[in-house]
This record gives structure tokens, sequence and C-alpha cells, in this order.
């Protein structure tokens, strides 16, 4: 099986092929013209002289600059080559060329591929054999021709740093951005979920008590349909009005799920003042309800407002689906940090009374955990069914 490096090793190669050759002819050019020598022959009137290295200085130039084509895929091997190469073509007494093109090019690639360190032994090596081959005559290099090579390596090594410094700067923006885009696709989805399961439990507590209420209406009015003709005129009145109100929740929900929409096109949500009239439908759908208020009401945030009415709304839901004919009790506790809701029935002790915790409790489950309160339903010793909630009002504004 073929593997994804050698194509991007060779690819590598071929790039740096004419970087390669392009210092190759530089340096056997530069070996043969001195502007040193031109300036002298001038001024003395001589005859100007070019002359080419011999085949061994011509193999040393190439051997320090052809090797750059592998510069990216062996940074290292190819500074210690170049080097080695200059360092022997200037030891055999060779013309010294301007300028060593092939270790400054192989020192660059080093120090923006590698570690700092790793650059600073390397280019430290270099200038520690270049100091003693010239203090022990080795090396013919003039005070000038040392102090520029020296000046060079130092200008090579801190670009190849900048380069590298800038080069990872930006992969770090990168990663930085798209961890902040994953962040957000992640808050974004979480969000959403939140969202649709708001949006669940409002068409939940809509529909669910809305359409209870309806079917116990008409299944009153089925039964005295006969005998009292207006009995079943006033519930159909009912189931009118009820079914009339549920239209209106459902178009002010999906009128909250256009985000074109005006403002003042969007209904306020329920809260407690709008108790009465829940308490007024249920006792037309045939379940009698007694309200009882403890404490002193005070001013409730509008989501503690919303979740107690629905749990309300909704526990009086299950009474009318499961309780059969009898009376409910809704209470409301407030304290000075929590709100307390209690909603029961007398329902009858029939195996029908045993409710099963369908998403009317989950609901109200939900919404009490949003709030970081408690929730506690169950069915009475006896017969009844109990439902109470503690909202804590921490934080809460009117």
């Amino acid at each position: 099986m073929t593997s994804a490096a050698p194509p991007r090793m060779h690819a590598t190669v071929v790039a740096d092929i004419p970087v390669a050759l392009l210092v190759a002819v530089l340096q056997v050019i530069g070996s043969g013209i001195s502007l040193e020598d031109d300036w002298q022959l001038a001024v003395s009137g001589g005859q100007a002289q070019r002359w080419l290295p011999d085949g061994i200085g011509l193999l040393l130039l190439l051997a320090g600059s052809l090797p750059l084509a592998f510069r990216r895929i062996a940074p290292l091997p190819v500074l210690a080559l170049s080097a080695a190469a200059s360092v022997a073509y200037h030891a055999t007494g060779h013309r010294p060329e301007p300028l060593p093109l092939g270790v400054l090019v192989a020192l660059y690639t080093v120090a923006v591929m590698l570690r700092p360190v790793v650059c600073n032994v390397a280019a430290g090596a270099y200038v520690l054999a270049m100091t003693l081959g010239t203090l022990t005559g080795w090396l013919p290099f003039t005070d000038d021709q040392f102090y520029i090579d020296l000046v060079l390596i130092v200008a090579t090594v801190m670009l190849g740093y900048g380069v590298a410094l800038s080069r990872a700067r930006a992969t770090l923006a990168e990663q930085q951005a798209a961890a902040m885009a994953h962040d957000l696709d992640v808050r974004t989805r979480a969000a959403v979920e939140t969202e649709q399961a708001r949006i669940a439990r409002e068409v939940h507590d809509i529909i669910a008590h809305d359409v209870s209420v309806i079917v116990a209406q008409a299944s009153s009015a089925r039964r005295v349909f006969a005998a009292q003709p207006q009995t079943a005129a006033d519930a159909l009145a009912s189931i009118e009005a009820v079914g009339r109100d549920a239209l209106d929740g459902l178009r002010r929900l999906f009128g909250l799920l256009r985000t074109h929409a005006a403002q003042s096109e969007r209904s306020p949500q329920p809260s407690l003042d709008r108790l009465p009239w829940l308490l007024a439908q249920v006792e037309r759908a045939g379940l009698p309800v007694d309200l009882t208020i403890r404490g002193e009401p005070g001013p409730l945030s509008a989501t503690v407002e919303l979740n107690a009415f629905r749990i309300v709304q909704e526990a009086l839901t299950n009474s009318l689906k499961h309780a059969g004919p009898t009376r409910a009790t809704v209470v409301l506790d407030y304290e000075a940090e929590t709100l307390g809701v209690e909603v029961r029935d007398e329902g009858s002790p029939q195996p029908k009374d045993q409710r099963s915790p369908g998403y009317g409790l989950i609901s109200m489950q939900q919404r009490v955990t949003m709030l970081g309160g408690e929730l506690d339903a169950g069915p009475l010793t006896g017969h009844g069914f109990r439902v109470s909630a503690r909202l804590p009002l921490v934080g809460s504004t009117p």
C-alpha cells in the first residue's frame, strides 16, 4: 500500500530544486569575481583576470548547494553538508566566494523548521569552526570577511526565527478559531435543544389542558343533550370558547417562533393573574376548584409566574382526565424565598385514579428543575392525588 508521505516528499524536492540550482550558479559565478581584486587592478592599471574554480573547487561548491533540494526533508544533514563543503572549499585554498549562500539558505531552513535551541547549536558550531580555522590560519578569512559572514549568520537566524514565529502565530490563530467555532456550534445545538424542549412543554400545556376541557364538556353535553338541551347548549358554547382560547394560544406560540414578527404582535405569556380565569374554565368543564392563598403575594419574575401557572394548569388537566367527578384545591404559599404551589383532588379510589408518570408529570418536573426547585407528586392515602412544587424566588424580579 502506497503512503501519502513519498508524494509529498517528492513535491517538496521538486519545489526546492530551482533554489538549489540558483545557489549553485551564484556560488560558481561569485567564486570567480572579486570586487576587491577588480579595484586593485583598476588602480594599478593591470589586466583583469577572471577565473573559475578548478575541478575540486567546483565539486565542493556543488556539494554545498545542490543538497539544498532536500533542505525541507532533512534540514540538519543538509546544513552539515553545506557547512562542511564551505569549510573544505576555503581550507583547500580556493578563492573565497563573496557569500556562503549554501550555508545561509540551509541555516534559514533549520531556523524555520526546527526548535530554536537546535538552530542555535548548529549556528554556534559553524561559527566556532570559522573562528578556530581563522585563528589557526587553516581558513584564509580576512577580518572583514569573517565579520561579514558572522553578521550574515546572525541575520539569517533572526530572519528564520521571525518567519517561524509568524507561522506559529497563524497556526495558533487557526486552532483558536476552529475551537471557537466548535464551541459556538456546541452551544448553539444546546440552545436549540433547550428551546425545543421549552416549545414542547408549551404546546403540551396548551393542547392537553384545552383538549381535556373540551372532551369533558362534550361528554357532559352528550349525556344531557336529550333531557337538558339548555345545559348541553351551554356546554357547547363553553367548548367553542375553550377552542378559541386554544387557537389563540397556538397563534401566540407560533408568533414567538417567527423571528421577523413585530414585538407588538406577540401576546404576553400567562401569569398568576390569569389563575381565576383558568379555574373558571376548569369549573365549567365539571371540576369545582377552591383557591387558597397563604402569605403576602409579592412581585415575581415572569419565569416563575409562567411556570407556576403551567404547573397548576397541568395538575388540573390531570385531575380532569383521571380523577372523575370530584373537587380540587389549589394552594399558593408565598414565602420569603420560595413560592409553594399545591394542587390536590379528591378522586375516587379506583384503579383508573392511579396515574402513570406521563408527559404531564415530566413537563412539571422539567419546569421545577429548570428553576432549581423541588416537585413531589403522588397519590394521597385512601384516594386523591397531590402535586406539590416549591419554586425558588432568589433573583426574581417583577
